[in-house]
C-alpha cells in the first residue's frame, strides 16, 4: 500500500526550491504550520500524531512520504 500524500494545493508552475510554511499530515489531516519553512528533501513533523514524513517530488507536486 503506498501511503504518499499528494498534495492538493500544489500551484502550477510552483518553483520546485520554493519553501513551504505549512502542511496538511496525510494521517490524521490536521494542519501544521512550520513559521521557519521547508523544502524538497526536508522531513517534517506531524505536532498532532507524531508522524514524521520526507518532503519528495513526483510529477511535479509535493508528496509527503512516512519514514
Amino acid at each position: 500500500m503506498d501511503r504518499s500524500y499528494d498534495d492538493e494545493d500544489e500551484m502550477k508552475g510552483e518553483k520546485k526550491d520554493k519553501a513551504r510554511f505549512e502542511f496538511e499530515c496525510p494521517e490524521c489531516n490536521a494542519h501544521n504550520p512550520y513559521h521557519d519553512g521547508f523544502s524538497l528533501g526536508s522531513e517534517v513533523l506531524c505536532f498532532y500524531c507524531g508522524q514524521e514524513f520526507k518532503v519528495t517530488e513526483s510529477d511535479g507536486r509535493w508528496k509527503y512520504k512516512p519514514l
